[in-house]
Formats: structure tokens, sequence, C-alpha cells
């Protein structure tokens, strides 16, 4: 394996109920590299980003899948599930919701084995670039925020990207997630994930280009479970202009 590639994807195939949803995709991800999943709705996004940590069978009773997926030159199937999904940070939408059944101490303790109050020099820093650091800058304010019914969405969302990096991921994915941000967040947000880029890969599946087109090296166009393009961003806009 090419010592830049982190992922490869080799002819991959899923079907569920024994309806092909993803037809023979071939992809490599480098190291340092940000890539953009784009497509319609049930275009297969969100089954080729859960494909990559071996979720979708955990989601799916009568799934079959084929060819192979290899993380640094090891096939994911073969590899330990917590340890897979530590290294390969995986968030969709619905974390968003799930976690307002958890308190914020109870995340922390969950995730971290600290609590809220014991947070590190570094660890506020990095609140402090995702623009949330002032839920964490007292014992009133870690009151008010205690339940997560109390945070907007940005909020969350930004929440959710720092426990993934405190974590210390080799790759990041955002299976749509990204795109529940309003302007001003999704701005610090993407300025955010532009600059740590240089120690992670990060693999962003969206249906808004525009969002994200300034800052992805390369781009998969999927459609109906198939890859119709994949390269540049630049290529793709002459081939597929929006």
């Amino acid at each position: 394996m090419d010592k830049d590639k982190i992922i490869e994807i080799k002819d991959l195939s899923v079907y569920i109920n024994s309806q092909r949803l993803l037809n023979d995709i071939n992809l490599e991800i480098s190291k340092n590299e940000i890539l953009l999943i784009y497509g319609p709705r049930n275009a297969g996004k969100s089954l080729l980003a859960r494909s990559i940590v071996t979720l979708n069978e955990e989601l799916f009773k009568n799934i079959q899948t084929t060819g192979q997926i290899l993380f640094l030159g090891e096939d994911v199937n073969h590899i330990e599930k917590r340890y897979l999904r530590s290294e390969i940070a995986y968030s969709e939408p619905t974390f968003v919701d799930n976690i307002n059944f958890l308190t914020l101490s109870e995340v922390f303790n969950l995730v971290l084995g600290i609590k809220p109050s014991e947070i590190s020099h570094e660890q506020f820093i990095l609140l402090e670039k995702l623009n949330i650091a002032h839920i964490f800058s007292n014992h009133s304010s870690l009151k008010s925020y205690e339940s997560f019914w109390n945070w907007t969405i940005g909020d969350k969302i930004s929440f959710i990207i720092f426990l993934s990096l405190v974590r210390n991921p080799q790759v990041f994915i955002f299976d749509s997630i990204l795109d529940h941000l309003d302007d001003f967040m999704h701005k610090n947000i993407k300025d955010f994930l532009y600059d740590i880029k240089e120690d992670r890969s990060l693999i962003i599946s969206t249906r808004n280009l525009s969002l994200f087109s300034d800052i992805a090296e390369k781009i998969v166009f999927l459609d109906q479970g198939e890859i119709v393009y994949k390269g540049s961003i630049e290529g793709f806009l002459l081939n597929f202009p929006l």
C-alpha cells in the first residue's frame, strides 16, 4: 500500500434485502486530504461512509457486502471495532439529537473519563477554537449547560467535533452533519477543519457542494450507488457545471 494512502476501497458493493445500493466502489483516500462525498439524497453517501467504520452491519439485518476496505493496509473487518472507531471518528446528524438524552457530565465521563470541570488547558484552547469555551468558563455556565437541550445545534456539532478530536483520530468522517450549521458557524468550523487537516484526513459527505468546494482536494460524485466522477473539484465543475 502506498505510504500516503490511509484508506483504500476495492470493488465495494453493498446489498440490503437483495437490492444493490452500492455498486463496485473503488476509491483511495490519502493522508492530510479533504475528500468530499457528494450526491443527491439516496445516492449511497451514508452507506459508503458507514462502510468505512463497519457500521452498516449493526443497522441493517439483511445486508451483504462484497469487496474490501483497507485502513493502513489492513482489512477493516479484521480490526477490533473500538480501535477502528477511535482511529476513524464518524459522526452524523442523529448524534445531535441523541446527545440530548445524556447530560454533559455523563458524556464527559463516558468519552473522556473526567468531569467537565477537569478539562486540561490544551482541551480548553481547543474549545476556544471551536467557539464553545464560554460553556466551560466557570461553574455557573457549566451548570446552565448541563442539559444539552439548552445548547444550540451549532454548539452541539462543535462539541461532537471536540469529542472526536481529543481522541486524536487519524481520519474524520462527517456524514452530512455539517450541512446543519448556519452560515456563521459553518465558516468557523470550515476554517477550523482546514487548519487541522495537516495532521488528519477528512471525509465530508454532503448534498451541498458549495459549502465545502473551496477546502477540498478531491470529490467523489455518487448517484444511485455508483461513482459518476472522482477527481479534482475543478475537473468536476468542468464536467458537471452547477
